[in-house]
């Protein structure tokens, strides 16, 4: 301890910042007798046990602009403390034992940031923060917060940020009634707020960034988000909010004419009617970001005019929803969209995803339907989706990629289809070929492509089949067919020129051969073949020559006078 206080004392008056974080052994009031000088800005004391602090401790630190007291054990700060304070600009009391503020920032009029996050803090009242004209950050999250009285901020003029995230807040009533005006981000995510109720943020015309997720908000009345002109990003996720709270009124989403990220996941959404009455988003013209990812019971189905009013939308999430099918005209009022997630949802059937559902929205770039039970990707065939660069199709029961699909995908640059089901045949060769060979598409993890079927190679690598078995040899084929011919013209005319009698007299037997079997097969009704005629003399050798050589070894059937003749 002693080395560090002579440390300090050789440097006194030239340190600007000093760290002492973690040293709840060393005496502090020693050290800051040594540490404190007119040129020292920045002081650290985080983790050192602090309880209790001394009313004049610090002055010798008055042209402090930082003080860092985090992570102690501190429950109050004696009143005039910071009195001499005139440049303090930074002022960190995270992580210590406060359950209630006084007016001990009242002479702080030059602080910007005052961190009182992770305390016990349950009010906060009218003075708390009186005369705080400059600042411009303020932390009061993780607190027990329940009440927050209407002149709580009344004076933070440049307030830009306010944190109230993870307290105990059950209502906002007139919390912000007087503003701040000049806020730009609000966030009280983490409370119990079921409902948000008309107007409840009027004065806070500049705000940019209102939190409200993982509340258990489930009314929303109309107009409640009236007067925030400027706000660009709504978060209102993990909610209890339903169909019902979003379409039981025609103006819930009114007022915000410059939103332009609505996120509504993790809600209880579920529609049951093709076509609202009151479209919720009509009012949103420039919204371009829309989340309704993982509604908690399943979105049901997207009713066609959903989206209506949305002409700026660029970017839309509703996958996790239980999605079956998809209306031709659920994007027909949002031209401009380009991102489009529809993944874990159950769009199995051939019908689930028209490739009408597409022709809207031309300028799509980037499509995510990983893990959507899909057994093709045939839909994007007429889909008309020539600027589609990104194709995320991961864990479906994809088993064939066609070449005509892959032509009607002109610009895609970056493909993934890991986890299919992919059969490694003959069928999916140019597939293969392109995917390992093609120089304007990445296909992600393409070794890892494995082959379901058949069963011989499944487990094998799709990028492994072998898909020359699958060409024919065009060139082989036609040597072949050219030397079979010349080959047998040489042969007829060796034939033709040694054999040429022996041909002749084989081809007459054979023509005998065809006549003499289409006697038989005709059935002829002649008795005999010939009648033979001779005299007494030749009698003889008619019988013992003639007759056992025709008849016997001819089968020939002769008629002889007589013999056959009746008397």
């Amino acid at each position: 301890p002693q080395n560090v206080a002579n440390v300090l004392q050789s440097f006194q008056n030239l340190l600007n910042k000093i760290r002492l974080n973690g040293n709840a052994e060393l005496n502090r009031t020693d050290l800051l007798l040594n540490a404190c000088s007119p040129v020292l800005q920045v002081l650290r004391l985080k983790t050192n046990k602090i309880k209790h602090l001394n009313e004049h401790m610090f002055d010798l630190c008055s042209n402090l602009t930082e003080i860092d007291l985090g992570d102690n054990e501190i429950s109050n700060i004696p009143p005039g403390m910071f009195r001499g304070f005139t440049q303090l600009k930074t002022l960190r009391l995270q992580i210590n034992k406060f359950t209630r503020i006084t007016n001990f920032f009242q002479n702080l009029f030059t602080l910007e940031f005052i961190d009182l996050s992770r305390n016990s803090i349950k009010t906060l009242n009218c003075d708390v923060f009186a005369n705080l004209t400059q600042l411009k950050m303020l932390y009061l999250y993780s607190n027990k917060i329940s009440i927050i009285e209407s002149c709580s901020f009344k004076d933070l003029k440049s307030l830009e940020v306010l944190r109230l995230g993870t307290n105990n807040l059950l209502r906002i009533g007139d919390a912000f009634r007087n503003g701040p005006q000049s806020l730009l981000e609000l966030q009280l995510s983490f409370n119990k707020l079921s409902k948000i109720e008309k107007y409840t943020f009027r004065n806070m015309s500049q705000l940019k960034y209102l939190h409200l997720q993982d509340n258990q908000i489930s009314e929303i009345e109309s107009y409640a988000f009236g007067g925030l002109k400027n706000l660009s990003s709504l978060f209102l996720s993990s909610n209890k909010i339903s169909a019902k709270t979003l379409t039981k009124h025609q103006d819930v989403f009114s007022g915000m004419p410059n939103l332009e990220n609505l996120g509504l996941d993790a809600n209880i959404i579920l529609f049951t009617d093709d076509q609202l009455k009151f479209p919720p988003f009509k009012d949103l013209k420039h919204l371009t970001v829309l989340s309704l990812h993982s509604q908690r019971r399943g979105i049901g189905q997207i009713p066609s005019n959903l989206l209506q009013g949305l002409s700026s939308l660029e970017m839309f999430y509703v996958g996790n929803t239980n999605l079956a099918h998809l209306n031709p005209d659920t994007f027909k009022f949002s031209p401009q969209l380009w991102f489009l997630d529809l993944s874990k949802n159950a769009l199995s059937e051939d019908h689930s995803i028209p490739a009408e559902l597409f022709h809207p929205i031309s300028r799509l770039t980037k499509l995510l339907i990983s893990r959507t039970q899909l057994r093709s990707l045939n839909f994007l065939l007429n889909a008309n989706l020539s600027r589609l660069s990104t194709l995320k199709a991961t864990g479906n029961e994809i088993d064939l990629i066609n070449k005509t699909l892959i032509q009607s995908l002109p610009r895609l640059e970056v493909l993934d289809l890991q986890k299919n089901t992919f059969t490694c045949d003959c069928d999916n060769e140019f597939f293969i070929d392109w995917a390992k060979n093609s120089n304007s598409t990445q296909v992600v993890y393409l070794n890892k492509y494995m082959c379901s079927y058949p069963s011989s190679l499944r487990g094998m690598s799709l990028s492994a089949f072998n898909t020359e078995s699958c060409t024919l040899n065009i060139d082989f084929i036609c040597f072949l067919c050219s030397s079979i011919v010349v080959f047998l013209t040489l042969l007829s005319s060796f034939v033709w020129h040694f054999l040429r009698f022996q041909v002749v007299y084989a081809y007459y037997l054979f023509l005998a051969f065809l006549y003499d079997n289409k006697k038989k097969q005709s059935g002829s009704t002649f008795q005999y073949d010939a009648f033979i005629s001779y005299n007494a003399q030749d009698e003889p050798w008619v019988m013992e020559e003639l007759i056992p050589k025709l008849e016997g070894e001819q089968s020939w059937r002769l008629c002889l006078h007589h013999r056959d003749f009746e008397p």
